[in-house]
C-alpha cells in the first residue's frame, strides 16, 4: 500500500507542474508570444504523460493487491477519490491546452 501512497504522491507532483505549465502556455499565448507559449505547451504535455505513466502504474499495483488479498476498504476509498481527482485534473489541463 505504501508504493500505491507513493504514486498518488508523484501523479500529484506530476499534475501539478502540468497545471503550472498551463497556466503558462495561456499567458504567452494571450500575449502573443508563440514560441514560448508552444514550449510551455509542451511541458505541459510531458508532465501529463508523467502523471498517466504513474496512473497506470498505481492502477496496475491495485489490481495486483486485490488478486492476492482484499484491500482495506479505507484504502479502495482513498484510491477511488483520487483516482477521480486525477481524472479531473487532466481534463481541466487537456482543455487548457486546447485553447
Amino acid at each position: 500500500m505504501r508504493i500505491i501512497k507513493k504514486y498518488v504522491e508523484h501523479i500529484a507532483e506530476e499534475i501539478e507542474g502540468a497545471k503550472e505549465y498551463a497556466e503558462q502556455y495561456i499567458e504567452h499565448k494571450a500575449k502573443g508570444n508563440m514560441q514560448a507559449a508552444n514550449k510551455y505547451r509542451e511541458m505541459a504535455s510531458d508532465e501529463l504523460k508523467h502523471a498517466t505513466y504513474l496512473h497506470e502504474f498505481a492502477v496496475k499495483e491495485v489490481e495486483d493487491i486485490s488478486k492476492i488479498y482484499s484491500p482495506p476498504v479505507e484504502m479502495l476509498e482513498k484510491w477511488e477519490h483520487e483516482h477521480k481527482k486525477y481524472v479531473e485534473n487532466v481534463a481541466v489541463i487537456k482543455q487548457i491546452l486546447a485553447m
